[in-house]
């Protein structure tokens, strides 16, 4: 479909973006970069009555969110880095009704010469299964090493923990102009649309998922988002069937039209929670435990039997 149907049938707020997909691969120890350059319809999501949510959108997004203690956000300090963790992990907690939440691994993105922190303009989320167990054993060193047994408890169970979800909170640093985040809803892409992906995870490039963009995909932006308005979006559940469950697609667009220097700063980091399973989950749990003792205790009631026959 020619993009400017495409953008006239997802409704008012529809802007094109430009973005690149990365390309599948089973070796090696980062992805290719295909020099396609995909123009997607991207909405607005001000201009759209349904709100984002978590469970089946894979994310969402608040507004007013101001931080407290800080005085100047575009100030890359670690006093600024800090309070944005702590409240980063609020915000999930908020989200989620979860009260065992650590915030791992976040930091600043902007241009700057090395390019080494700049926003990513290819389509991806953050893990792979195997990527997402080669964070989660990382977290669990760090949560390990700590003073506070809370934390020590936690990383004894976040690596094979079945409730185990983590989150990506992102917010820009002052009111975004260029290289918009775009993030895609979960239901509105296909299995089908992930990339092969490399199996042996030894670092955050290669722990990545690679998605191809598909046309029957919905992608959301803000536009003109401000430093208060935060995207969390889901990026590994480990209560899914498949164990990684809603990894949401993202990247930074460049829309149609945007000229001048690229001048966004942001600030982003994984929030590892523990979400309290509900009591339909807990009864299934004890259900399937019960089913796969179930047999052994039947052997093992009949054996006892034999030995009990006279002679």
């Amino acid at each position: 479909m020619p993009i400017k149907d495409q953008v006239s049938s997802r409704g008012p707020g529809t802007i094109v973006g430009e973005v690149h997909s990365y390309v599948g691969s089973d070796i090696g120890e980062a992805y290719l970069i295909d020099k396609t350059r995909h123009h997607v319809p991207l909405r607005d999501l001000r201009t759209i009555n349904e709100a984002p949510d978590l469970k089946t959108w894979g994310f969402t997004y608040v507004s007013g969110r101001h931080v407290g203690g800080i005085e100047n956000l575009e100030e890359l300090s670690d006093k600024n880095q800090a309070a944005l963790k702590a409240d980063s992990v609020e915000l999930v907690k908020k989200l989620t009704g979860a009260t065992t939440v650590y915030a791992l691994q976040g930091g600043y993105r902007y241009y700057e010469p090395s390019g080494s922190v700049r926003s990513v303009p290819i389509i991806h989320s953050d893990w792979t299964l195997e990527g997402a167990k080669w964070f989660k054993t990382r977290a669990r060193k760090e949560l390990l090493a700590s003073e506070n047994p809370t934390e020590v408890k936690f990383g004894k169970y976040v690596v094979e923990g079945k409730d185990v979800v983590i989150y990506n909170v992102w917010r820009p640093l002052h009111t975004v102009q260029d290289n918009h985040l775009g993030l895609c809803r979960w239901d509105s892409r296909l299995k089908e649309d992930a990339l092969t992906s490399i199996p042996k995870v030894t670092n955050l490039k290669n722990a990545l998922q690679p998605w191809r963009y598909s046309e029957a995909q919905k992608w959301y932006y803000l536009r003109e988002q401000k430093a208060e308005d935060v995207f969390v979006f889901m990026q590994h559940d480990a209560r899914a069937p498949d164990g990684h469950g809603i990894n949401v697609p993202h990247a930074a667009f460049k829309l149609e039209g945007s000229q001048g220097p690229d001048t966004r700063k942001s600030y982003e980091i994984r929030v590892i929670a523990f979400i309290e399973p509900s009591i339909k989950r807990r009864l299934l749990r004890l259900k399937d435990r019960i089913k796969s003792t179930s047999p052994k205790f039947k052997w093992n009631s009949s054996r006892n039997l034999e030995k009990r026959k006279p002679s």
